[in-house]
């Protein structure tokens, strides 16, 4: 799935493929299935852990562009960007 079809009322979740590792510098993703690991940077790994529970693609907008003071658009455009890439991989599903 691409950004462009990802948007702000999108609901995220993350998939049951995927599990997640903390190690002292990053987070890591591995998916069960194809035995893939994702490294996430620190602003990926802070959106993994607000999706213990389902989200939309606005709600964590605002808490992002709020945890880090950046502007809500840019937020909404790294929100979208991390969710498309994730959702490629299967680690998320869209609804």
């Amino acid at each position: 799935m691409s950004a462009a079809e990802i948007g702000p009322e999108t609901t995220l979740r993350r998939a049951d493929r995927a599990v997640h590792g903390e190690l002292p510098e990053e987070t890591v993703l591995l998916d069960l299935e194809d035995k893939v690991a994702v490294r996430l940077n620190r602003t990926g790994a802070w959106l993994w852990e607000r999706l213990e529970r389902p989200a939309t693609v606005a709600e964590l907008a605002s808490e992002l562009a709020s945890e880090f003071e950046i502007d809500v658009d840019r937020a909404l455009a790294d929100v979208e960007t991390f969710a498309a890439d994730l959702a490629g991989r299967s680690l998320l599903e869209t609804t």
